[in-house]
């Protein structure tokens, strides 16, 4: 989510709203973030009652052997269970998503394993859903083709995957775009359609690795948005990996935040912030505790870190700074 600041009675969109989160947190009285509301905690008490679809234990992920040998995680272990959201967090190559791949079949881990409802993860299988940062729809076939492809793929007439994929592509709101291919479509709105694809299936766990991050701050605003209405009317547990911590706080239940050199779980939060959830949120107390204690894991404390100076020569002539 931007972050906006009125300044002089106009409305400021900041370029980087966790520095000036850090700014402002000590001047403000903020509760302590794992401090939850009384209803806040309910939903948790409820939610840790559901069965564990997603069990995740003890992962490690290396590449190379010897001295080139490099950790990208290890001792990586969670539980997600049934309608949870939870999002993964972390610093550039903490290994996101490695993880969320894995989960996916898509990679095979070097220790651990993974078990959804029971069952051990080895392989890509139809009970997992994957929406990909990059577009991934086929742009040879339309909006309903597209939807209609998976369900073809699993044995369904092409009258029933005809229905169903209209029925999906009419939950994400393109029911007048089924005929439109993707290079007719804005980035939102294929994404929208990789959703109802990964959807129609009707898989236990949506996996999105970074699904908005090629998006512009407005459509990916709207998108949050969208995911949101649309999880609230679908059977479907959500892991997302993403770089923004406002769209972590936004989106979900707990929080996964992940460390580097080597890898793990630094910590597992659960989001103190209410639902329904909405922009106004963003300057609550709830929200700037959670957002405060989360900048801090992934960049360290305002007296940890400094501006990194890179170690570059001048390459101009000119007589005066730019600064």
């Amino acid at each position: 989510m931007a972050q906006i600041l009125s300044v002089e009675g106009r409305p400021q969109v900041l370029a980087n709203p966790g520095r000036l989160t850090r700014m402002i947190a000590p001047a403000i009285d903020l509760p302590d973030y794992r401090q939850l509301a009384p209803e806040v905690a309910a939903r948790f008490e409820r939610i840790r009652k559901r069965p564990v679809i997603l069990k995740v234990h003890e992962l490690e992920k290396t590449f190379g052997e010897g001295p080139e040998r490099h950790v990208v995680f290890d001792h990586v272990s969670l539980d997600i269970h049934r309608r949870e959201f939870l999002t993964v967090i972390g610093p550039s190559g903490c290994g996101k998503s490695t993880l969320v791949r894995i989960v996916a079949g898509l990679e095979e881990a070097t220790s651990g394993e993974v078990f959804l409802d029971e069952h051990a993860v080895s392989a890509p299988g139809p009970d997992r859903g994957m929406v990909f940062q990059g577009y991934t729809l086929f742009p040879w076939l339309t909006v309903k083709r597209n939807v209609m492809f998976g369900l073809e793929m699993r044995g369904k007439s092409t009258a029933s995957a005809q229905s169903e994929a209209r029925s999906w592509i009419d939950m994400v709101g393109l029911a007048k775009f089924e005929n439109s291919y993707p290079h007719e479509l804005s980035g939102g709105m294929k994404q929208r359609v990789a959703i109802a694809r990964a959807l129609a299936n009707e898989p236990r766990i949506l996996l999105m690795d970074e699904p908005f991050g090629a998006l512009d701050s407005l459509t990916r605003c709207k998108m949050q948005s969208y995911l949101l209405q649309i999880w609230k009317k679908v059977d479907v547990t959500i892991l997302f990996i993403t770089h923004d911590l406002d769209e972590a706080i936004y989106l979900s239940d707990r929080i996964l935040v992940l460390g580097t050199n080597p890898g793990g779980v630094r910590e597992v939060i659960e989001n103190p912030v209410p639902r329904p959830r909405s922009p106004d949120q963003a300057i609550s107390p709830e929200y700037l505790a959670l957002k405060t204690r989360l900048d801090e894991l992934i960049h360290g404390t305002a007296e940890e870190t400094e501006e990194e100076k890179l170690p570059m020569a001048r390459m101009t002539l000119a007589g005066d700074d730019v600064e």
